[in-house]
């Protein structure tokens, strides 16, 4: 059976249709972001490195402290609002959501912060009124 130029174009076509269709699939799924939710995360420390007149990161590094020590990840959560990263404190407990953003050498993924609630002190929710 001999293939006539429509057919071979056709054929080819739907090969490198085929080939896009697979790189993306596989591909960007192994790029997919990962969540993480801890009840309780202790912040180990602070960071932030600040780059004059362009740009300024902040980021804290923590546990969750209901893990057993020798099971312990430590994950690395870049904050975007400052005023956010100036409430948090060093060796207190927070209740965390984070979704990641990339990789890193020292932590594997890297998180950026979606929700953080400090569960030992009262917390008010809702608008209050201001007169």
């Amino acid at each position: 059976m001999i293939l006539n130029s429509k057919k071979w174009f056709v054929l080819v076509v739907m090969s490198v249709v085929a080939l896009v269709i697979s790189y993306f699939f596989f591909y960007e799924n192994s790029q997919m972001s990962k969540s993480i939710g801890m009840g309780g995360m202790i912040v180990e420390e602070k960071h932030h490195y600040i780059e004059p007149g362009q740009y300024f990161e902040m980021w804290i590094i923590g546990y969750n402290a209901y893990e057993k020590e020798e099971n312990r990840e430590r994950f690395k959560i870049f904050i975007e609002e400052s005023m956010v990263y100036n409430l948090i404190e060093e060796g207190e407990e927070y209740m965390v959501s984070a979704r990641s953003f990339r990789e890193d050498d020292d932590f594997g993924h890297v998180y950026k912060l979606e929700q953080i609630s400090n569960q030992e002190e009262y917390q008010l929710a809702g608008k209050g009124r201001i007169k």
